[in-house]
């Protein structure tokens, strides 16, 4: 689950200014969770912060919440949130986060799979078939079984948007990530769009949640907390109509 610096500094600033807003609202604790620069999902460039943060706050609120969040690279999200300085907005399970968080009811879905450069033909049914080629990889981000292949060849690097520029240029062969995300990337750059596009079917549809380390003091209050409000957003149209206004839709777990 990329990020850019002063091109999001005063964008942050308005969205910590909003979120100060809710707050006085909820006149509640406050709530410190680290979330990635993952357009269309969250964004310090997405109105609100993306409909993510939009439903993280207000399911918040609702339990008597405030939430604060802060940007940052996936690496050091994890890092952060597996030290429980904040939990983590936006992230998939595995097996072995099982073992060092607590984890909200889902709140949307994501499609993964493949990107690659168009006219490549590239057959990608089984691990066998991916052995030929260099994947690109967002770094620490979750990987499936198909790609859990020891001899299988990556290129990790810092955001998804990085990796289709790689693919562009020729550098590797395909770009493992978010659809939605990585359609979003393509519409931003146009000359981009021109030469990559997405493979489908994806791989996979993956749950998304929001997280604290187990040695977070408040983890099992705050997951609490959130899936109360979270619940009672469903019930009131409220998640849905916040998914429709952000283009995600058909995100619904």
């Amino acid at each position: 689950m990329s990020h850019p610096k002063f091109s999001g500094f005063f964008a942050h600033a308005a969205l910590l200014l909003w979120l100060g807003m809710g707050a006085a609202r909820a006149a509640g604790p406050p709530v410190d969770i680290c979330v990635g620069n993952f357009s269309p999902y969250n964004s310090p460039e997405l109105p609100q912060g993306g409909p993510v943060i939009q439903i993280a706050t207000e399911a918040l609120r609702r339990s008597g919440y405030e939430l604060k969040a802060e940007f940052m690279p996936w690496a050091r999200i994890l890092k952060d949130g597996s030290d429980g300085r904040c939990g983590i907005l936006g992230i998939w399970r595995n097996a072995e986060r099982e073992l060092m968080f607590d984890f909200s009811q889902p709140i949307l879905q994501q499609e993964l799979g493949f990107f690659a450069r168009k006219g490549a033909k590239h057959q990608l049914q089984t691990a066998q078939q991916l052995k030929s080629l260099l994947i690109g990889v967002e770094r620490g981000s979750y990987l499936p079984p198909i790609l859990s292949d020891k001899s299988l060849r990556f290129d990790p690097v810092g955001s998804l948007q990085k990796n289709l520029q790689k693919l562009a240029l020729g550098r590797i062969d395909l770009a493992f990530g978010a659809k939605e995300a990585g359609l979003a990337s393509l519409e931003r750059e146009p000359s981009l769009k021109a030469q990559v596009e997405w493979l489908s079917p994806g791989l996979e549809r993956k749950d998304t949640y929001l997280a604290f380390a187990k040695t977070h003091p408040q983890a099992s209050e705050l997951i609490a907390a959130f899936d109360k409000g979270l619940l009672s957003m469903k019930a009131d149209g409220s998640l849905q109509r916040i998914l429709k206004s952000g283009g995600l839709a058909n995100t619904l777990p």
